[in-house]
């Protein structure tokens, strides 16, 4: 019951491995408290590697594809972007179903199973600490494996069906929605039409921030892992509590209540995080805009102040569900899409900039 439930709070890809700890340890007549504790810490690592990976991989350029396939629900987005209903239907069969022919990615769940169940037995067998370690190792480092082969082949997939032209859209419409994004990833000025040069700086100032930008996206898995502990724990509590509610709308309250009272408690250490990391997001988009000629950046300035219609529904639209989330009525849920830098471009650099512009500069 417990593995079972620290699943479906932890939302692992390998969900597999659920069944096969429970029927075994249902069968054991030796420790499962202490099994339980030594699997559910393995659960835990695999959630917070996976999660990492998955926010580092907008910085990386990974999901350009995949995240914007992710908005088609919304008529408004495609269609301004110029893709047919054909394009919207291979790309969502792409996501849907685009690693079920993949050998490479089906090795890796075939082997993921096969650790997995090695490393529940060495657990059963009270094997040595030494040993464990290895295994678990072995474990994060494929689960890794078919998270990075799932992405860089949808990205593939992907980009075989978006145009040229459609991929310059899509970035663009990424600068214009900044405000709403999670941090600045370099992989959207390409819109710009960068020069070889730019590519490297730009490359290089992603090499030197990524250890600040991996510190604060630990703090921020962290937070969402202690979140969901912190649920887990009164998780038997709230159900009983739960089954002698008739109704159903006080049922909603209450649950609402609880993860209510839980954001309040960790709102504190929330905040500090937040700043933290809009004051890492600043300093990544003044370092990536200093990059940028004049007339690029009066091109950024133009997509964030004049977006076409479609950018500016969107932009309104993700704004709506974030403003929904982080109002008191609202369930707080730390995550990937919670990291916001806030205002697309800092106030006095605009300035700054705008009054540098003034005096031509080159290329």
């Amino acid at each position: 019951m417990y593995i079972l439930k620290a699943i479906t709070i932890y939302g692992l890809t390998a969900t597999l491995l659920v069944g096969l700890t429970t029927l075994v340890f249902a069968q054991s007549n030796i420790d499962t408290a202490k099994q339980t504790d030594i699997m559910n810490a393995m659960i835990r690592e695999m959630s917070r590697d996976s999660q990492k990976r998955m926010m580092m991989a907008r910085w990386n350029g990974n999901d350009l594809y995949s995240h914007a396939a992710g908005l088609l629900l919304e008529n408004d987005f495609w269609e301004g972007i110029g893709i047919s209903q054909e394009q919207v239907w291979a790309i969502r069969e792409v996501i849907d179903t685009g690693m079920e022919n993949d050998s490479e990615y089906q090795s890796l769940h075939n082997e993921l199973r096969r650790s997995w169940m090695s490393f529940r037995e060495a657990v059963m067998s009270n094997a040595p600490p030494d040993v464990l370690e290895k295994m678990q190792n072995d474990l994060l480092n494929i689960n890794a494996g078919m998270r990075d082969r799932k992405q860089a082949k949808e990205a593939s997939l992907l980009n075989e069906i978006w145009t040229p032209d459609q991929t310059i859209r899509m970035r663009e419409f990424y600068i214009s929605t900044m405000s709403e994004m999670a941090f600045v990833a370099p992989h959207m000025f390409e819109a710009l039409d960068l020069s070889d040069k730019q590519r490297e700086q730009l490359d290089t100032i992603k090499k030197e921030m990524r250890l600040e930008l991996e510190k604060h996206v630990d703090n921020l898995v962290n937070i969402q892992i202690e979140y969901e502990e912190k649920f887990l724990a009164i998780y038997d509590e709230l159900v009983e509590n739960l089954g002698t509610i008739p109704n159903q709308e006080e049922q909603q309250r209450l649950q609402e209540n609880t993860h209510r009272r839980l954001r309040a408690e960790m709102q504190p250490k929330w905040n500090e995080i937040m700043e933290s990391g809009k004051e890492l997001a600043d300093k990544l988009k003044i370092k990536m805009f200093d990059v940028l000629t004049d007339e690029q950046w009066k091109r950024v300035l133009d997509l964030i102040d004049n977006p076409p219609d479609y950018i500016k529904n969107m932009r309104g639209l993700m704004r709506e569900q974030r403003v929904n989330v982080d109002t008191p009525t609202g369930v707080w849920q730390p995550g990937p899409g919670s990291w916001r830098p806030g205002d697309a471009i800092p106030v006095w650099y605009r300035l700054e900039r705008n009054t540098r512009s003034r005096f031509p500069r080159g290329e």
